[in-house]
């Protein structure tokens, strides 16, 4: 049966293996952009640091920090946003992590019991810059010493090709978006007659938090994930149809 969807996935480049080997399994017919690349940020390694808990925002975090020559004691508590993530933490540095199991987002990593009992204990964030605060004030508020270090930055990628808003306005009907950094750099470079299209289209987020961010279109044409994870935007990709 030949699908009526024509979906465009905003996501980062380092995910598009993936989804390319499970949608073009199905009839559904999809096309691929990011509006963001990663830069990294010049930091000191650290070389096993004293901290009781050591929390990864994204695997451009992992990658980043490995990058510049991170390396912790084995006894280091590890926590991550969400699986992905998690895996390769404990595959870069041989070192266990842990993330919430349904919804993955910081919110959720926060209702962990070794996040509720931390004063006077020593956290480490490592994320990107200008990342949420969520993570560092509340730890903070809950009587811990947090530090945080920024490995990397997201800039906007230009859109240089005009006729390719023109092409996805005359066929996309569906929009699925990883982040909220991805959802605003696509909406600036949009013109402003695209507004009728954006409210045509369904769409496919990971979070509330995102959901919240398109008050353009109807509520129950938006489809909340729960998670950034690739297999689960495919499930609902293909769920979609």
């Amino acid at each position: 049966m030949t699908s009526t969807t024509k979906a465009l996935i905003l996501q980062p480049d380092d995910s598009r293996q993936r989804i390319i080997g499970a949608l073009s399994e199905s009839a559904i017919q999809f096309t691929q952009h990011s509006f963001i690349d990663i830069e990294p940020i010049s930091v000191k390694p650290l070389v096993n640091p004293d901290y009781d808990g050591v929390i990864w925002i994204s695997k451009n975090a992992v990658k980043f920090a490995a990058d510049a020559g991170f390396r912790f004691l084995p006894q280091t508590s590890m926590f991550a946003v969400g699986p992905t993530t998690a895996r390769l933490a404990a595959n870069t540095f041989g070192i266990s992590a842990y993330c919430p199991t349904y919804k993955h987002d910081s919110e959720s990593l926060l209702t962990l019991p070794e996040m509720v009992n931390v004063d006077n204990q020593k956290w480490l964030i490592i994320k990107g810059e200008k990342g949420r605060d969520l993570l560092f004030d509340t730890l903070r508020a809950r009587g811990a010493t947090v530090s945080s270090i920024d490995v990397y930055r997201r800039v906007k990628r230009p859109l240089n090709d005009e006729t390719q808003v023109t092409q996805w306005m005359n066929t996309v009907n569906l929009i699925v978006v990883t982040s909220a950094e991805q959802l605003g750099y696509f909406l600036s470079s949009l013109p402003r007659e695209a507004g009728g299209w954006l409210s045509r289209c369904d769409w496919i987020v990971p979070s509330e938090r995102l959901r919240d961010l398109i008050p353009f279109v109807a509520a129950d044409t938006i489809t909340v994930t729960g998670s950034a994870t690739e297999s689960k935007m495919i499930e609902a990709i293909i769920k979609h149809g």
